[in-house]
């Protein structure tokens, strides 16, 4: 299907128009929400010519990322996007399409997954092992929450301080004996 048939996701005009977003690498445009769809045809031979997967890198620039609510079609096959989230501090979701594999990149989505290096490692984001990491990078992050909520800030730090102390130290499993019984001293 050509690039100006296939309609935008989002705003459901057929007006995607094919530009090149990196050297090799073509997508499709709307002019209108500035979204890419990129096929999967397109992002793996860009991929093999890219070479090296480059280092994750920090947040350093922002974006005014539109990240679209509700559901959306695939411009290729008409299927329904299913939305996968980004994580590694990324607040957005990708929609994939499971069955010809392209993406649906909000405007401004590509330039963050670039800008932290996650670019050429879009195709791990649907992966199982990637959407369980995040899933459990959101448990810690809501126990740590309830637990310095719990305990107070200040006695939270302490307690990890505490932790890491006890988990480093060669003779752990004495001390922890010792702060278990509730009398030490007594035979």
């Amino acid at each position: 299907m050509g690039g100006s048939m296939m309609k935008c996701p989002l705003c459901q005009k057929p007006e995607l128009q094919q530009v090149e977003i990196e050297e090799n690498l073509v997508a499709n445009d709307c002019p209108q929400c500035q979204g890419y769809w990129i096929t999967s045809y397109n992002y793996w031979n860009w991929l093999k010519k890219h070479g090296e997967t480059l280092p994750e890198k920090p947040a350093e620039v922002s974006f005014d990322v539109n990240d679209s609510q509700g559901a959306k079609l695939c411009p290729q096959c008409d299927r329904i996007l299913i939305k996968y989230k980004v994580g590694r501090g990324i607040d957005f979701f990708l929609d994939h399409c499971n069955s010809c594999n392209g993406v649906w990149f909000d405007r401004h989505e590509w330039d963050v997954l670039k800008s932290r290096n996650l670019h050429d490692e879009v195709h791990y984001i649907f992966t199982k092992s990637w959407q369980e990491k995040i899933r459990e990078e959101e448990i810690s992050k809501n126990l740590d929450a309830m637990y310095e909520k719990k305990l107070g800030k200040d006695n939270y730090q302490e307690v990890q301080r505490i932790r890491k102390w006890l988990n480093d130290h060669p003779q752990r499993l004495a001390l922890l004996a010792y702060l278990n019984d509730e009398n030490p001293y007594q035979l």
